[in-house]
Order: C-alpha cells, then sequence, then structure tokens
C-alpha cells in the first residue's frame, strides 16, 4: 500500500470518531488486479505445493505396488493421474473461491468489486467445465489401447527443451543400443556419432585395400613407361620433357626470351630458326622488325607461321632480302594482296613451291595473273581459304603444266566448272575459254600451244569445297590424270557415288595416299571393291602399296571393308584414319588391324601378320575401341607412336602402354 494512503486514512480517522474502526483501502495495481481475477494468491500458492507433495508420496506407494503386481500397473496409474488431477483442480477451484469471497466481505458491498467477483466466478466455473472434459478425454484415450499410450509416453521423452526448439529427436543407436539426439531427418542407419566414426573408418579402409589390389595387378611403372611429364614454359609454346633440357633447348628459349636484343641469328642451323619462327609466331610477335632475323640473301626456303601484323609493304621486302628463295609458306597471310602476290612472282626467279593460307585479299583474276607470270616453273601449288575459282583454275592448267602438286582447302569459288577444267574440255564454250587462255602463250610467229592435261600431276588433294561436286565431273577428271597419280584426296564430295569408287580402282591402282572422308554416300560394299581391285591388279611390296588412309566419317564401313584394307596395305599402311567410324564396325573390324580376321559371328577363320608398319591410328568416337582391344592391336604393330581415342570411353588407364607409345584424347588423361 502506498504510504501517502496510510498517512491520509490516519488523519481522516483522528477528526472523525475514534470509537468506530474503519479499514479504508487504497487502489491496487494493474498486475495485482490480474492476479486476483486468476486466483494466484499465497494461500493459493502453499495449498499447490501441499497437494504436490502429497500426490508425489502417492506415486512413490503406486510404483512399489506396481512392482508386486505389474498387471494392472498402467490401468491403476492412468485411474490415479485423472483422480489426482480432477480433485487438484476442485481444491484449487474451492480455495480460489473461497477467497474470493473473503476478499468481498472485506471490501465491502462496492459495486467493482462485485462484478469483479462475479466475472472471477464465471471464469472459474469455466475453466471446471474444461477440466472435466479433459480429464474424461484422457481417461477414455488412455483406456482404448495400453500401446498408444507407451507411444506418446516415448515420443514425449524423446523431446526437450533445446531439441523442441531446434527440431531435434531423441533415438536408439542401432549398433550400441545408447539414447542420442538426432536433428533433422533420418538417412540410413541410426547411429550415434561414436558408431558413425567407427562405421566410415571400416568403410575407408576397405577401399584402400581394394585401390591397393588394383594397384597390384596394374602394370609396374619403370623409366621407360612412366607418363611423361610435360612442363609448359614460354606461356605453353615451348613444351619440354621435366627432365634436364638439352644445351640446344636452353639457347633458344634464351634467344626467344630477349629476342628485342638480338640483331642477327648468324650461322644457327635451320631446325632452331624454324623452332625460334613457332615461338615468335605463336606469341603474335612477328612482325616486320622481327622479320628481317628470319630474311638473308641464302635463304632458299621461308617459312612465316604467322603473317597476321605483317602489312603487304613487308611482304614486298621478301622479294628483294630473300632473291634466291625456291620455296615461300605464309600462313595467316591475310593482308596479302594481289599487287603483292605479283611482286614475289617477278622478283623471285627461282620460286617453284607456294603455300598461301587465308589469302582472302587476292581475287580469282589476280590469282590468274600470277599463274601466268609464273608458267612452268611453279611445280607445287597449296591455296587455303582463299578466292580461288575457275578463272584461276582456267590459267593454272593453261600456263603451269609442269605442276607436280596441287591442294586447295576450302575455297570459296572453286565449283563444279573448275574440278572440269582438270580433264578434256566436251562443251564448245569451255574449249572457248580454254582456246583465250591459250592464246596467251602463243609464240612469235602466233602459233597456239594445243591443251594437255597436267601430265607430270602426282598429288590431288581438292578438301572440303564450299560448292556441290558432281559425279560425273569426279569421274572425268579421274579417267583423264589418275593413272599417274600418287595421292588422291577428294574429302567432303559428298555427291561422289559407287561409280566414282569404281573409277578409283581401275584408274587410280598406284596410288600411295587415298583420302575419301565424309563421302558417305559411297557404300561399303564398293570400297571392298576397291581395295579388292588393287589388291588383286598390283604386285605390293613394303614400299608399293598404300602408306596412308583417310576414311573418317564414311559411317557405311563395316568390317569387311577394314579386313580387305589390311589385306591390301597390312605391310605398308603408316597412317589410318577411322574417325567416326561407328555405325558399322564392331570389335571384330579393329581386330583385324592385329591380324585377326573375324567371321561376322565372331569365329576366327584367318590370322595374318596385320598392320606392321603403322605408326598412327586414329579411332576417335569408335566406341567399340576397348583395352582389350588394343592389348591386341599394340604388341602387333610394333611402330605404332600415336592413337586418337577422343570420345573413345573404353580406352583406360589400364591400356597397354610401351616407351615411345602416346594415347591422345584419352579421359584419364590430364596435364
Amino acid at each position: 500500500m502506498d504510504p501517502n494512503d496510510r498517512v491520509r486514512g490516519r488523519a481522516a480517522g483522528s477528526s472523525g470518531s475514534r470509537a468506530r474502526k474503519t479499514v479504508i483501502r487504497g487502489p491496487n495495481s494493474a498486475l495485482t488486479d490480474y492476479l486476483q481475477e486468476i486466483g494466484v494468491t499465497d494461500h493459493f500458492r502453499e495449498r499447490r505445493r501441499i497437494e504436490i507433495e502429497q500426490a508425489r508420496l502417492r506415486q512413490q506407494q503406486q510404483q512399489q505396488q506396481e512392482g508386486r503386481n505389474p498387471e494392472n500397473a498402467a490401468e491403476t496409474q492412468s485411474t490415479n493421474e485423472a483422480e489426482e488431477t480432477e480433485v487438484t483442480a476442485d481444491a484449487a477451484l474451492a480455495a480460489d473461491m473461497q477467497e474470493e469471497e473473503e476478499q468481498a466481505q472485506e471490501a465491502g458491498p462496492s459495486t467493482s468489486t462485485r462484478s469483479t467477483t462475479t466475472e472471477a466466478v464465471v471464469e472459474v466455473e469455466t475453466v471446471k467445465e474444461k477440466i472435466k472434459v479433459a480429464v474424461k478425454g484422457k481417461k477414455k484415450k488412455k483406456a482404448a489401447s495400453d500401446d498408444e499410450y507407451s507411444d506418446e509416453m516415448n515420443h514425449r521423452e524423446g523431446l526437450n527443451r533445446s531439441s523442441a526448439r531446434k527440431g531435434g529427436r531423441m533415438h536408439n543407436c542401432e549398433m550400441c543400443g545408447k539414447r542420442f539426439l538426432l536433428r533433422g531427418e533420418p538417412s540410413g542407419r541410426l547411429l550415434c556419432a561414436a558408431c558413425r566414426r567407427s562405421v566410415e573408418k571400416a568403410s575407408a579402409d576397405r577401399a584402400a585395400e581394394t585401390k591397393r589390389a588394383r594397384s597390384l595387378v596394374r602394370q609396374q611403372p619403370n623409366s621407360a613407361t612412366k607418363r611423361r611429364k610435360i612442363k609448359k614454359t614460354e606461356g605453353g609454346l615451348l613444351e619440354l620433357d621435366a627432365q634436364l633440357p638439352t644445351l640446344q633447348d636452353l639457347c633458344v628459349r634464351a634467344i626467344a626470351r630477349h629476342l628485342d636484343q638480338v640483331e642477327s641469328f648468324g650461322d644457327i642451323g635451320t631446325q632452331s630458326m624454324n623452332r625460334l619462327n613457332r615461338i615468335i609466331s605463336k606469341l603474335r610477335a612477328l612482325d616486320e622488325q622481327k622479320l628481317s632475323l628470319f630474311m638473308g640473301p641464302d635463304r632458299t626456303t621461308l617459312t612465316l607461321y604467322d603473317c597476321t601484323r605483317i602489312e603487304a609493304r613487308g611482304l614486298q621486302r621478301i622479294a628483294s632480302e630473300c632473291p634466291r628463295l625456291e620455296s615461300l609458306d605464309l600462313q595467316f597471310c591475310g593482308r596479302l594482296n594481289g599487287a603483292t602476290l605479283h611482286v614475289l612472282a617477278q622478283g623471285l626467279p627461282q620460286l617453284n613451291r607456294v603455300r598461301l593460307d587465308g589469302a582472302f585479299l587476292v581475287a580469282d583474276e589476280e590469282w590468274a595473273t600470277f599463274f601466268r607470270t609464273m608458267g612452268e616453273r611453279l611445280r607445287a601449288l597449296t591455296a587455303a581459304f582463299a578466292g580461288f575459282g575457275p578463272v584461276a583454275m582456267r590459267a593454272l592448267v593453261s600456263h603451269c603444266t609442269q605442276l607436280e602438286a596441287l591442294r586447295l582447302v576450302e575455297c570459296t569459288e572453286f565449283d563444279d566448272d573448275s574440278l572440269g577444267m582438270l580433264a578434256w574440255p566436251i562443251t564448245e564454250h569451255e574449249e572457248a575459254l580454254q582456246d583465250a587462255e591459250r592464246q596467251l602463250r602463243a609464240d612469235s610467229n602466233g602459233s597456239v600451244p594445243p591443251w594437255q592435261s597436267l601430265a607430270h600431276l602426282r598429288s590431288l588433294e581438292l578438301l572440303r569445297p564450299h560448292k556441290p561436286m558432281t559425279n560425273m565431273t569426279a569421274k572425268r577428271v579421274l579417267r583423264e590424270i589418275g593413272s599417274h597419280l600418287r595421292v588422291l584426296d577428294v574429302a567432303g564430295f559428298r555427291d561422289v557415288m559407287d561409280d566414282f569408287a569404281d573409277e578409283v580402282a581401275t584408274h587410280a591402282c598406284g596410288l600411295r595416299e587415298l583420302g575419301m572422308a565424309s563421302c558417305d554416300a559411297v557404300s561399303a560394299a564398293a570400297m571392298e571393291r576397291v581395295f579388292g581391285h588393287m589388291r588383286a591388279t598390283q604386285t605390293l611390296k613394303a614400299h608399293h602399296g598404300l602408306t596412308r588412309v583417310d576414311l573418317s566419317r564414311c559411317y557405311m564401313l563395316t568390317d569387311r571393308v577394314v579386313q580387305e584394307l589390311v589385306r591390301l596395305a597390312g605391310s605398308s599402311l603408316r597412317h589410318l584414319n577411322l574417325n567416326s567410324v561407328d555405325d558399322n564396325l564392331t570389335e571384330y573390324g579393329l581386330l583385324a588391324l592385329a591380324g585377326l580376321m573375324h567371321a561376322e559371328d565372331g569365329t576366327l577363320q584367318e590370322q595374318t601378320l596385320g598392320c606392321t608398319a603403322l605408326e598412327e591410328l586414329d579411332v576417335s568416337w569408335v566406341r567399340s575401341m576397348t583395352d582389350e582391344v588394343l592389348g591386341q592391336i599394340v604388341p602387333r604393330c610394333k611402330h605404332l607412336a600415336r592413337i586418337d581415342v577422343y570420345g573413345c570411353g573404353g580406352v583406360t588407364a589400364f591400356a597397354p602402354a610401351r616407351p615411345g607409345l602416346k594415347y591422345v584424347g584419352r579421359e584419364c588423361d590430364t596435364l
């Protein structure tokens, strides 16, 4: 009570009649009113303590009786709990009622007190009814099933304040039986932390034992079969073994690192100069200033691997600084134009071999002017990614009659008419165009030389033309010049058919290299006839047969084609490309490379020497190639140095290995 209220009470009592004793109460706080309304008083708390102590004593007596009579333990416990709950609730309500009445009598007939007491009584009656309903429902629920009661108790025992807040639950370990707290949903076996660690350690030990067993099966590495360790230097441009480099390698690396301070290479070997040229070109550091290091009056061959930073006037310096040049190779020469090409043709009188990659600024007519200037001294020509077309082809056939090698790669203007100019003209329009070109070769008397084919041509490679080549034109050219060809590559001729393959077998029996990549219109039977006819008409020796065969992306190939090829060129074949030939080629066709000829049902019919001279093999994306197949091929192909196995999932680290053999594209290899 507030002290001021007491002072005011005393003052009022002294001024009034002292004979009458009056009790004056001041206002209560909100918390005091709330506690009185819900029945929380000192007398109530004391009674609750006594009742809890009595309930604990009765529970101990009940537990002693359960030990003597365990059959009725569960039923007795549920009944006692219900009775205790009901008695405790009734006693508490009665005490609250009595206390409220005493407080009402002391407060007098106040309206606020009566209203508060009435509300408290109503609330107490409501709470009492709820408790009775809960007690009855609890009795029915516990009497219905003892198992449900046990499960519920176990469930409630598995929760505590911490686990309830954080979502954990108590479980029994499946191995040791101890209880442990598990947060989240269980995954796998219910194990405590100690048992889980022991299980994980046992699993790791088993995995290590398996790995050791596999390592024992694998061949023990030695100095010859260890995987080649690569060390990247100069930004990945000069790859050397991790072993001690040679003195020549150290000198080349030192020169490449300080090239800006070098004035002249002096008397350096061609191989070292070529290596320096590659390093500088890959660094895109070759410009007009460094170009002088590779030129000289005594140079007969010049190869520039990257001419991107060299202007046209810099390329014209080649004619003045290398007058004795015979072979010129310019790659990525996108700044080369027709005028510069004409200067090179006039300023290099001994030039007879030319390779130009990426000369897209040189037009078709400017190519023709270059061929008219070169004339019969041109022996080999390679043009890649250039505007080489029918006008240039007509001038080449008419003026460069001593040409021995022609290689055209993805020339945008090369079409079927350009291909037909290699054969005798069959139309009047074509003959008129040839006559107009031959008029430029007329002598002083005005006589025009007759048309003649490229009788000295030994190598013809027309790779991936942008325009279609017809089957008829290809056969005409093959009849005209096929008899003296040694190299034929028509990769990308998708319109040639089986009769073209028959012309190859008939008119090109002396081939040393054959490329028919992506010629998917030719059937497997036609290719089998080609190799069979060559084998029947040729007297093969180790140096007279096919040395390179490219049949990549010829999806129609079968096992019999490979078997016939091995019978034809098993002792001479050095390069074989079967990239992406995966539709019909099985492991029996690949085993033919080892000399094992199987029938279609898998029975061994014949055994030969196989491809004893094979050096490079490309079986990328041929999924029938496995470690077991390589185990038959590698021991019999003793000269095999490189195997491309991109996309071959069956080739693993257990593939056979030997000194000098390199796998390219194997999934398990890392650099």
